[in-house]
């Protein structure tokens, strides 16, 4: 998938080789210092070099991580604008003097991101994930750190927080795909179907919590209808937007758990309590529209 002039798929692979093999080199030279001192005697290099030379590869990383995600949000307000391709001169040059590439350096905290979309493309866009949940955090955190060690040459990223932040990116990386393949009705209407099973998921809920206090006929039928309507949603949902959902990968608990509801059998008493299962799922994933 190519954004503007921004390939994501090779762009994600390369960060995440590099995290690979700058995880291999750390363990590598924890497991191995005494050979890697005898190395630098071999060689004739101070081994204090060495082990800087090592450190100076995992800070490249910090870097690599912040790039991907300046250039995804970079790229994708290039492709939504017509950067270079708008056929009327004037708007051209206009788009080309305000977001000049080697200029423009979008803000691209998660927060920052999503209001600049919100403001700037003038849409109702909300995130799915709350900017609460703890891998989020971590990603703003290392934008944070970014900035730090441009400015202040103060290297304060933990190596293992890579990893989450690299799904994050993930997460963002669908989103803004999303956009960019079938336009912003449908990313909202993407939301809008997220919210509506949550809320449907909430009622359903409370009606399993009467029923299990209350074995009323009437009360069960409430309770089926209301369960069927939420399964038929998901289904609906996961045909529909199964592929982001999948590539978000902060959402992949949910995502089994809602696969799980698609083949729930309402004849079976048993089986009403995968509601409680994809509850906790969303809870555990902070969606956005889960009341606490």
């Amino acid at each position: 998938m190519k954004i503007y002039d921004f390939e994501v798929e090779d762009e994600i692979e390369k960060v995440e080789i590099y995290l690979k093999n700058v995880e291999v080199i750390k363990n590598s030279f924890a497991d191995n210092t005494s050979r890697y001192r005898r190395l630098s005697l071999d060689i004739d290099l101070d081994f204090p070099v060495l082990r800087d030379c090592i450190e100076s590869y995992e800070r490249a990383l910090l870097i690599g991580v912040y790039t991907y995600a300046e250039q995804l949000v970079k790229n994708f307000y290039y492709q939504l604008l017509e950067k270079d391709s708008a056929q009327n001169i004037y708007i051209r040059n206009f788009i080309n003097k305000k977001l000049d590439t080697q200029k423009f350096s979008p803000n691209v905290s998660y927060e920052v991101l999503e209001n600049s979309i919100k403001n700037e493309l003038g849409t109702d866009i909300r995130f799915i994930i709350n900017k609460n949940r703890e891998e989020i955090l971590k990603y703003n955190d290392l934008i944070k750190d970014r900035h730090r060690y441009a400015h202040r040459g103060i290297y304060q990223s933990s190596f293992e927080q890579y990893r989450d932040v690299i799904k994050v990116e993930k997460y963002i990386t669908a989103e803004l795909v999303m956009i960019v393949n079938h336009g912003m009705d449908y990313r909202i209407h993407y939301q809008n179907c997220w919210k509506y099973i949550v809320d449907q998921l909430t009622k359903c809920c409370g009606l399993y919590k009467e029923l299990k206090n209350n074995n009323n006929k009437e009360l069960k039928k409430k309770f089926i209808s209301e369960l069927k309507d939420l399964r038929n949603k998901t289904r609906e949902f996961l045909r529909n937007y199964n592929d982001y959902i999948d590539k978000g990968k902060l959402l992949n608990e949910i995502k089994i758990q809602l696969e799980r509801m698609n083949t729930m059998d309402l004849r079976r008493i048993s089986s009403f309590a995968l509601i409680e299962d994809l509850e906790d799922a969303i809870k555990t994933s902070k969606i956005i529209y889960l009341k606490n």
